[in-house]
């Protein structure tokens, strides 16, 4: 990409290339916004997400299900950090995906839609009751990510996890159950990642973990998930965050130690 980009010319071009194939251009749409965040300009990125935010309603699909997978996608940028983040927005769209998605399929995509929404609220909720609608969301692919799905569930579990601790931050007054309600899913999440082999999944989710045994005051049991986080991280050579979670280990081990 041109280290000043022509946000005219990158209009004109995407306006032709979504009007041809929706979901092609989706994509390298998609991954220039990826440089966008990283490199910027800033307002490329927002000019380029509200060309295409404007002209979404205008484009066409062989099928119901391919315009409902585009607006879930499109949805999924909106809800994620970056220039363009817009939370109003991603509501919207994933409310018209969820309505699309045929009620007679194997419920999958509505599952990921939930997952995602729940996210993304997660992500850019600032208030108690946005945290709750993504718990409820996270519990809603739960009930489709089963057993049965269980790399998808644990994924569902380590985000509704976190969730369940920010909604904690927000919401003092609630926080000891909903760090306790963090660690049980966070607990099942590091199961499930442990017995398939996802050594990195595992890890985070040890690690969160553990923030939330530490917050609901559980020093023994965080004093232990943070030193098995250590461990694992060191593993993968991730050196900066085993470091972190050896010091956290650190820290709680020597505040349980009687002095001398």
């Amino acid at each position: 990409m041109p280290a000043d980009p022509d946000a005219s010319a990158l209009l004109r071009h995407f306006r032709d290339a979504f009007a041809g194939d929706p979901a092609r251009a989706y994509s390298e749409w998609y991954r220039l916004q990826e440089e966008l965040r990283d490199t910027g300009p800033a307002a490329v990125a927002r000019a380029l997400a509200d060309d295409l935010w404007s002209e979404r309603d205008a484009f066409s699909f062989a099928t119901e299900a391919d315009r409902a997978r585009f607006l879930h996608n499109l949805a999924v940028f909106f809800g994620s950090s970056g220039p363009a983040a817009d939370l109003a927005r991603a509501r919207e769209l994933f409310g018209s995906a969820l309505a699309l998605f045929s009620a007679d399929d194997d419920g999958g995509w509505r599952a990921r839609a939930h997952h995602n929404f729940a996210t993304a609220l997660a992500n850019l909720g600032e208030d108690p009751p946005a945290l709750e609608e993504a718990v409820s969301l996270f519990e809603q692919a739960l009930a489709w990510r089963t057993r049965e799905r269980e790399i998808a569930r644990g994924v569902t579990l380590h985000n509704m996890g976190r969730a369940l601790h920010r909604w904690a931050e927000l919401d003092p007054s609630r926080s000891r159950d909903l760090l306790d309600r963090s660690a049980a899913a966070l607990e099942e999440a590091v199961e499930i990642r442990g017995r398939h082999g996802l050594v990195e999944g595992r890890a985070l989710s040890q690690f969160q973990l553990a923030l939330a045994l530490e917050g609901a005051g559980r020093r023994t049991d965080a004093q232990r998930a943070f030193a098995n986080a250590a461990e694992e991280f060191e593993r993968l050579g991730k050196t900066e965050s085993a470091a972190v979670a050896a010091a956290r280990a650190e820290a709680h081990a020597a505040a349980d130690s009687p002095g001398e």
